[in-house]
């Protein structure tokens, strides 16, 4: 079995969970760090686009897990370090309980769909929760038309337009007044950052069609922004095309469904 551990950046405390973890895991399973958890482990450690394993420990919150997806290779068990933390399977005080758990092979594997992102044509990486494109300018607005499969969907003004898988449905769209989409769901959802005009609603399509958007007018400087993790500075004309991808994000799950996570998580951002 090989084992691999990407922490949040810049911290100790996660990289002291890892410890405790590789003192529980059987001496013949191999061990891989990223550089961040090296730095504080020592070891070698390996930079994120290298690592494959068969089970990648992330200790941190969503974005660490996101991270982990967007650029190495394995199923994603997520270590919550105190945040929302909706991608992340494990609280901190389950860790030891659910890693003897993953040694007894008492977990499953399950998938979640990916969007495919080309930037005037040109493929970025894929992302699990969201695409956004938004303004670079804090108060100024952009001009976006929608297309869906090549058919004009609209026009809208808005600080950024937000495009969600089901997994990232419950995340920065949800946040943005988007709906809730179940996991079992073949959709995206396109939701708007605070749109100029009130009969803006959110919409979903299908994952047979594709999305585009347009940035239209002048001076219409904006990020496309992949999983909150890169930033590709798009202007005036480009396209942003977004689809499903041939790809799949993976996550080692133990027990908790996606509705006991949803109620869990989401009554926590609440009471918070």
């Amino acid at each position: 079995m090989r084992v691999a551990f990407v922490i949040r950046k810049g911290c100790e405390r996660c990289a002291r969970i890892v410890r405790r973890i590789v003192e529980i895991l059987p001496e013949d399973w191999e061990v891989i760090y990223d550089r961040e958890c090296a730095r504080f482990l020592g070891g070698k450690g390996q930079e994120l686009e290298r690592i494959e394993a068969d089970i990648i420990v992330t200790v941190g919150g969503d974005g660490t897990a996101l991270r982990a997806l967007q650029n190495s290779k394995g199923p994603v068990l997520g270590i919550n370090m105190g945040g929302l933390g909706f991608l992340t399977e494990v609280e901190i005080g389950e860790v030891e309980k659910s890693i003897y758990r993953i040694i007894r092979g008492d977990y499953r594997i399950e998938r979640a769909m990916k969007l495919k992102v080309t930037v005037n044509g040109i493929r970025t990486k894929d992302c699990t929760n969201e695409v956004v494109v938004h303004t670079r300018k804090v108060s100024k607005i952009r001009k976006f038309n929608i297309y869906v499969s090549g058919h004009f969907l609209d026009s809208v003004s808005a600080d950024g337009v937000i495009v969600a898988t089901p997994i990232g449905s419950t995340s920065y769209s949800y946040s943005a007044g988007g709906p809730i989409l179940l996991p079992s769901l073949r959709a995206m959802v396109i939701s708007y950052l605070a749109p100029f005009g009130s009969r803006i609603r959110p919409v979903v399509v299908p994952t047979e069609r594709s999305i585009r958007i347009r940035l239209v007018g002048r001076d219409q400087d904006s990020l496309v922004i992949l999983d909150g993790q890169e930033e590709i500075p798009v202007h005036a004309g480009d396209d942003i095309e977004i689809s499903v991808s041939e790809n799949y994000a993976e996550f080692v799950t133990l027990e908790r469904s996606f509705y006991q996570r949803m109620r869990e998580k989401l009554i926590k951002y609440v009471v918070n």
